[in-house]
């Protein structure tokens, strides 16, 4: 193995001696002070000689009668050869290759999945910003997950998630409005309807009269309860609904995880320290408790413009730094646990996630993606007003 490494770091040849009694050749070149590495009988006309490659301009001044033919050569001299002999098909491969890594990480075309054009515009508005866009490289795992979070911090009042997956050169985005709560606190009246589509597991009226019962598959927007209450003579009076119902809802998740996993969180302990700086060398002071990890921000105190030299503060902000290398099935069980806390942090009103199944799976080198079909238990209660069309029929004198 030793003697492997250094023939690479080597520039030694190997050369095909012939003629009449080689031998005289032999000891001719080794009176010069020429090193033999390594000497390979043939025949007694031929030999074959592993020489450096610095020695073979002296050993043709000392061939007279003898032929010289190169047969190889050998570590790093090797694949100069080679790359000369070859140069033009290496430049055109190394040029097809990166042309291939460049067009498969270039985005082509972003579908955002949404009914409500208002909201598509928006969402392309802030794609856009962040630098998602057609024909613009594709953002890492940890870029995406930064930017959905700042998309929703800018638009609390207007998106509850949001999930962007890619699948090779295109992005898919899936978004959801904000629906502000619906409980009612006033002397209208109301119905409860389904808020989604789902099969009623319970149903809790505390007025009203319940028109669906548990085990029934209900559309968006179907009374559940309605405002009147039938009496015994068949009279209807309104009261108005209040309750609640749990629905079993289902859901279509898609998502990434990587294999090389690595996260950034925050303690919640900061402090300020005063340090010193000159060139590459720092020296707090007054820095009795410090921190493994943390992110800093500096403020100048004062620096030298001639002389690397300043002494600032700095803002330090305690971290816990994560960094896990992942087996295929360690990534799918935790894609599975990231999928069902976005589904709860997306829906507030699930109160149980019952069940998970893994639609498609697909390892894609650097993640694993999982198209997911999760069934939850959720209060899909809405609240609707009742409207009572009235003709007012006014009499008109002449």
């Amino acid at each position: 193995m030793k003697s492997k490494i250094l023939n690479f770091f080597s520039s030694n040849v190997k050369i095909s001696v012939t003629g009449r009694n080689v031998n005289n050749f032999i000891k001719r070149i080794i009176k010069n002070n020429i090193n033999i590495v390594k000497l390979i009988p043939i025949s007694y006309k031929e030999v074959h000689l592993i020489i450096e490659y610095n020695d073979l301009a002296k050993i043709e001044k000392y061939k007279t009668i003898y032929d010289i033919e190169i047969i190889k050569y050998y570590g790093k001299l090797r694949i100069l050869k080679f790359i000369n002999k070859n140069i033009y098909l290496l430049f055109s491969f190394f040029v097809s290759l990166l042309i291939i890594y460049t067009l498969s990480n270039i985005i082509f075309d972003i579908n955002i999945v949404h009914s409500n054009q208002n909201i598509v515009h928006l969402i392309e508005k802030e794609l856009n910003n962040h630098g998602i866009k057609k024909y613009s490289f594709a953002k890492n795992y940890y870029e995406i997950e930064k930017i959905k979070k700042e998309i929703l911090d800018d638009n609390k009042d207007t998106l509850e998630w949001i999930e962007i997956i890619r699948e090779g050169t295109k992005y898919t985005v899936r978004v959801e409005e904000r629906i502000l709560n619906n409980n009612v606190e006033d002397n209208k009246l109301y119905d409860i309807v389904a808020s989604k589509s789902a099969v009623i597991k319970a149903i809790e009226a505390s007025s009203g009269e319940k028109i669906k019962s548990p085990n029934t598959y209900v559309k968006k927007g179907e009374v559940i309860i309605s405002s009147d209450v039938t009496l015994p003579n068949n009279e209807k009076v309104a009261v108005g609904a209040h309750g609640k119902v749990i629905g079993e809802v289902w859901y279509k998740v898609d998502i990434e995880y990587p294999y090389n996993y690595h996260e950034i969180s925050y303690t919640g302990k900061k402090k300020k320290v005063l340090v010193f700086n000159f060139a590459n060398k720092r020296i707090s002071f007054f820095d009795f408790h410090k921190y493994k990890n943390f992110e800093k921000d500096t403020k100048v105190i004062f620096e030298n413009l001639y002389i690397p030299m300043s002494l600032t503060y700095e803002y330090q902000y305690e971290t816990n730094v994560i960094d896990n290398i992942y087996t295929y099935n360690e990534a799918k069980d935790k894609a599975i646990i990231k999928a069902k806390e976005r589904l709860t942090e997306k829906y507030s009103n699930i109160s149980k996630i019952n069940d998970v199944k893994i639609l498609k799976e697909k390892d894609q080198t650097s993640h694993i993606f999982l198209s997911l079909f999760i069934i939850c238990d959720e209060d899909i209660t809405e609240y609707r007003e009742v409207i009572n069309d009235t003709e007012d029929n006014d009499s008109a004198s002449f």
